[in-house]
């Protein structure tokens, strides 16, 4: 099993008197500033002139351009998105940094799969907080803190795991738990939790229950629209996936537990599919194809999305939202 690092384990002297640059003032650039600063550091902001910008300053933070940003500081967040991040760093970054500045990463990404390879003074770690930005905030200033998965990618100054500690607890991670990963753990199963997406699965559930003669709205309301389904979410994340059955009813347990199962070959079936998709992510297949599809404009993006949008499950849901108040 993998380690894992509490407040106890962590020290801020060792970024005392360093300048932090964050690199992308939207959601979770804006939170972890914020815990940042809220924690006795010294945060700046790199941004162009935007409504990001506009936010930092009335935050209070002193914002420079990108480049600018990057030479004023000892430690650079990079929270901008992964697909213009290589750009990026040989744009604003590569040239401003000094020997055993740190790059901090919130996704392992670009560095798996090297489409960014930072130069070796330079230390490269990773904070990947396993919360949405506006979370990242509120749990810091409740005193609870998240969860997060950090890694040292690579180590130039010899002090790279004491130093991203100490920005862990900082930002309010080490309250709650971070755990020791890697660069590649972290893409892999992010990626593959993104490939699982729910949205298709519930979609064929809606089609089997209409298709059966029953009301769409009620598929809807059952399968998501009610909003129940949050519910049992935060009972698994607070009591765990099997604890939390007990809270439903005793049919409900039955038919999850007996009735949830697949046949032994159609399980067989599904973890080579799913061994397949984690291969599909790990050899870089997947970081290719997307590369591909960017570069030709997105086409064969755009064109599913327009597929599903015109799907009836979404015609149903705009009715119903609509009569339900959640829609004009």
């Amino acid at each position: 099993m993998s380690k894992i690092y509490f407040d106890t384990d962590a020290d801020l002297s060792y970024i005392e008197g360093k300048t932090i640059a964050i690199l992308g003032y939207g959601n979770q650039g804006r939170s972890q500033a914020l815990n940042l600063r809220d924690s006795g550091l010294d945060v700046i902001v790199g941004s162009r002139e935007d409504g990001s910008a506009v936010q930092a300053r009335e935050d209070e933070f002193a914002v420079y351009g990108w480049a600018e940003a990057v030479a004023r500081a000892q430690i650079i967040f990079l929270l901008i998105p992964d697909e213009i991040m290589p750009q990026f760093y040989d744009d604003y970054i590569q040239q401003g940094l000094d020997k055993h500045d740190m790059l901090v990463f919130a996704s392992g990404y670009n560095i798996f799969y090297g489409f960014m390879q930072p130069s070796s003074s330079t230390d490269v770690v990773m904070l990947a907080p396993r919360m949405i930005g506006h979370g990242v905030r509120s749990t810091y200033v409740e005193g609870q803190g998240f969860p997060s998965l950090i890694a040292v990618e690579q180590d130039a100054s010899g002090q790279a795991l004491n130093r991203l500690l100490a920005l862990s607890k900082a930002v309010g991670t080490t309250r709650m738990g971070a755990i020791l990963s890697s660069f590649e753990e972290e893409t892999v199963v992010d990626l593959f939790s993104e490939h699982l997406s729910p949205l298709y699965a519930i979609r064929r559930h809606f089609e089997a229950l209409t298709e059966a003669g029953y009301n769409p709205w009620v598929a809807i309301l059952e399968l998501y629209g009610s909003g129940e389904g949050v519910e049992i979410n935060k009972a698994c994340v607070e009591q765990g996936l099997w604890a939390q059955i007990t809270t439903h009813s005793r049919t409900s347990q039955y038919g999850q537990d007996v009735y949830g199962r697949i046949s032994i070959e159609a399980d067989t079936a599904e973890k080579a599919r799913l061994h397949g998709i984690i291969n599909h992510i790990k050899d870089g297949s997947f970081a290719k194809e997307w590369a591909l599809e960017q570069q030709a404009g997105e086409p064969m993006f755009q064109r599913i999305r327009a597929e599903n949008l015109k799907h009836p499950l979404v015609e149903a849901e705009d009715e119903l939202y609509k009569l339900l108040g959640r829609r004009e």
